[in-house]
């Protein structure tokens, strides 16, 4: 037994299974801890009809993220004769995005806060990097994330019996029933994902969770989420059946998709463009006054268009702000402008949109490997990839914010870009 304590076996097979579970902690973290420990100190941002009261969990950042990160690099060192390599294309692209955006504080109108809101990012991802390179498959991932929303879900029922319902819709532990709709929705993907799985007691967990989770869709009166959560599965089983059936790779799939939706919203047929979905789905041309931040942000946007005005230093900075200066309240209240594509170019401009895409696109790529491998964690990350794409064209989720989207977005940039025995990990 010493011989096997001393060359590692017991202690490689408990870093592994430690490492495995740093993306549920983060997770657990965006669901759970921070909402229970800090939600409670914000207003709901209904922005119709008053201020967002301001509360920053400073502290449990500055504990909690670099605290998993020495973690991340405590395991890599004790495993390094095990850990895999990255993918020299995928490694030097993520270097550069982020690396552009920390440039981005030289000319940023807030630059504290761009570099402060960015450390959180770079902290995340190398407390991702051990999950990915010392993991034995997704699967041992993925699993402890479903239970963390199994959890989110369970606690956000419970609620019901103790948070009343806001004007706009019921928040949950949250600080706005947006996020209640878009945790909720993301647990219902994991939920899909957990009833494709052979271990029965998560297919009856996932089996008894949607359920629970149309029903929070439902009273938090999140439809965005509602309608992504219906739409999104059956497009990513149907793109990852296309996949395996005609061989037409992800990414190509995407763009021949997305190029006639994008020549039917912008206006490619007379008489119906954007406004007409909107009022379809909505009842409102508008998308709730999304379209007057759209067309402020475009203003600015070619005011600076190769450069942007500076990673998250637009809204949200206080007086610094051109937002604050608007006598519309609610272009001046605005934490963003509803638009994650919108915000990525008013913040770091064409050169940062450019490499976000080229990023998606690599994304697809390691799906596109990973579907033959785990069809189920191919839907899985598919649905999310999908659901992002779409998420962002109405609320911006691209790095703005620690939410359960960002720490998804994360995990796939890192497994896009890693190998372990000469592969991807599936």
């Amino acid at each position: 037994m010493s011989d096997i304590i001393a060359h590692g076996g017991i202690g490689q097979g408990y870093r592994r299974r430690l490492a495995a579970l740093l993306p549920a902690a983060h997770l657990a973290y965006v669901l759970l801890i921070w909402p229970l420990v800090y939600a409670r100190g914000y207003v709901p941002a209904d922005l119709a009809t008053g201020p967002v009261a301001e509360a920053q969990p400073a502290l449990l950042n500055r504990l909690f993220f670099p605290a998993l990160a020495v973690l991340a690099v405590i395991l890599l060192v004790a495993e390094r004769h095990r850990i895999g390599r990255f993918r020299l294309f995928g490694a030097c692209l993520l270097l550069a995005f982020f690396g552009y955006l920390a440039l981005t504080a030289a000319w940023a109108l807030a630059p504290s806060t761009t570099l402060t809101r960015l450390s959180l990012y770079v902290l995340l991802i190398l407390s991702l990097i051990p999950a990915v390179l010392l993991a034995d498959c997704l699967d041992d991932v993925l699993r402890p994330m479903f239970w963390v929303t199994v959890a989110a879900v369970v606690v956000n029922v419970v609620s019901i019996a103790v948070i009343p319902t806001t004007s706009i819709g019921f928040p949950g532990i949250y600080t706005h029933k947006n996020a209640l709709g878009a945790n909720a929705a993301i647990a219902g993907l994991f939920a899909i994902y957990a009833m494709t799985r052979a271990d029965h007691r998560i297919r009856v967990a996932g089996f008894l969770c949607l359920p629970a989770i149309l029903g929070l869709l439902l009273i938090s009166h999140s439809k965005t989420s509602l309608g992504l959560l219906l739409l999104v599965p059956p497009t990513a089983v149907l793109a990852v059946a296309i996949r395996r059936r005609l061989r037409i790779s992800l990414p190509i799939l995407m763009v021949i998709l997305t190029i006639p939706a994008a020549f039917l919203v912008s206006g490619g047929i007379p008489g119906f463009d954007y406004r007409d979905v909107s009022r379809a789905v909505s009842g409102d041309p508008t998308f709730t006054g999304r379209t007057d931040l759209w067309k402020f942000s475009a203003t600015h946007i070619a005011e600076r268009p190769l450069t942007g005005w500076g990673f998250q230093s637009f809204w949200g900075i206080g007086p610094a702000s051109p937002a604050s200066r608007m006598t519309d309240t609610f272009i001046a209240r605005a934490p963003h402008s509803h638009n994650g594509y919108v915000d990525m170019a008013l913040e770091g401009g064409v050169i940062a949109v450019a490499m976000l895409l080229s990023i998606i696109l690599m994304i697809a790529w390691w799906i596109d490997r990973l579907v033959d491998r785990d069809v189920g964690a191919g839907i899985l990350m598919t649905s999310c990839l999908f659901y992002l794409l779409w998420q962002n064209l109405l609320e911006t989720d691209w790095l703005h914010g620690m939410t359960t989207s960002n720490v998804i977005f994360m995990l796939m940039m890192v497994s896009a870009v890693t190998l372990r025995n000469g592969r991807a990990l599936t």
